[in-house]
């Protein structure tokens, strides 16, 4: 067993106390967890996540979620078989493959001295950004052994279904030629379902999507879907309709010098677009067995939607983690308030990947009037504070 983690021994010693978070969407994930799958001590986790992948993968390759498939084992093994960085941000990949980085990264915590145990007994509370919502139940479950590696498996098949039933819900996987040239010509990358807005406030930028859903169809309408930080959100739609909004703002956003910058991902997540992902998805938590229940809990799980605590959810726990993810908005400072109004918190632990909802949580908790350390597992200097080696 390894030594005790510091930021433990401070906890034990009654001098920290801590939050859990996960980032979401959009962040690279494959070289983070790369560099743990030829380390023996991560064989069991890597047997528990991969063999969910390898299990289902009949059943989802050449579906409009993954048209080329998810050989994540073969990826791992040989990154010479590494597909696209456009295929590895497609939903159905990046949705599951994101979350098997960030319980890597977890497993390196529980490896080095900082046991399941001992870090929901430290816990103020957890959260996620988007589908960082779904491990951070996963923590707060508390298992252990072997009760904890098939939680992961179970865990790896829901993303893995939640992505795939996502696109098959908005099957329009790639931009159209006429997209791609009509962005380019605005300046802008290959256009996606869903774009960052950074600058402003977020009354301006909903007058200005506002102002174009008048002249869209009612069920081509814009949706901002993410309210990440006060400069910071995320507008949802088709392609055809963000489009749209670029070209009749595009002198503000020069003038201005907001910017509008194009997601990795292939659905416009957090917005009435995705409802019919309800009759894709249900059936599929049912044969795979993701029965969780809120009371099986064992810290509060908070959502970014309503901050409602996911211990509440009873039996719904699995559908209202993927309303949360899938379909309604997302309030990030409605994640942090518990951690503010929490005084004993001193860190905030960040699964990431990268450093994305790391900042993103820097950004909200100085508007709330209380920074609190956030430390990712996923970023050398930090993890070195966390594990103190």
């Amino acid at each position: 067993m390894s030594e005790t983690a510091a930021i433990l021994k401070q906890a034990q010693a009654g001098n920290a106390h801590f939050y859990v978070q996960f980032g979401g969407q959009g962040a690279p994930w494959y070289k983070e967890l790369a560099k743990y799958y030829k380390e023996p001590a991560f064989q069991k986790f890597f047997d528990a996540a991969l063999s969910a992948i390898d299990e289902e993968r009949p059943r989802v390759e050449g579906s409009v979620g993954l048209p080329h498939g998810i050989d994540a084992r073969g990826w791992l093994e040989d990154d010479s078989k590494i597909p696209s960085e456009d295929y590895l941000g497609c939903a159905a990949v990046s949705i599951a493959m994101i979350q098997m980085a960030q319980l890597a990264h977890l497993e390196n915590l529980l490896q080095n001295g900082f046991p399941m145990n001992d870090m929901v007994a430290n816990l103020a509370g957890t959260t996620g950004h988007s589908q960082g919502l779904i491990p951070a139940s996963l923590v707060a479950l508390n298992r252990s052994g072997d009760e904890y590696y098939a939680a992961v498996n179970k865990y790896m098949k829901y993303l893995l279904y939640l992505g795939v039933s996502a696109q098959k819900a908005f099957p329009h996987f790639e931009a159209t030629a006429e997209e791609n040239a009509k962005s380019e010509e605005l300046g802008g990358k290959a256009p996606s379902p869903m774009v960052a807005v950074l600058g402003l406030d977020h009354d301006t930028i909903q007058k200005m999507v506002d102002e174009v859903n008048t002249g869209l169809p009612e069920d081509q309408k814009i949706y901002i879907s993410l309210y990440n930080s006060p400069t910071n959100r995320i507008l949802s739609s088709y392609r055809g309709s963000l489009i749209a909004f670029h070209e009749k703002y595009k002198a503000d956003i020069d003038e201005k010098k907001f910017k509008f910058v194009y997601l990795r991902t292939t659905c416009p997540f957090h917005c009435k677009l995705m409802e019919p992902v309800r009759e894709f998805f249900l059936p599929e938590i049912e044969r795979i067995g993701f029965d969780y229940k809120g009371e099986e809990l064992k810290v509060p799980v908070y959502s970014f939607y309503d901050q409602a605590n996911l211990q509440e959810s009873g039996a719904k726990l699995p559908v209202k983690m993927f309303e949360d993810m899938a379909i309604n908005p997302l309030y990030w400072d409605k994640s942090m308030a518990p951690a503010v109004a929490d005084k004993k918190v001193t860190h905030i632990l960040d699964f990431g990947p990268g450093k994305t909802s790391q900042r993103l949580s820097a950004d909200t908790l100085k508007e709330l009037g209380r920074e609190i350390p956030v430390l990712g597992a996923a970023i050398p200097k930090d993890l070195k504070e966390i594990l103190g080696s």
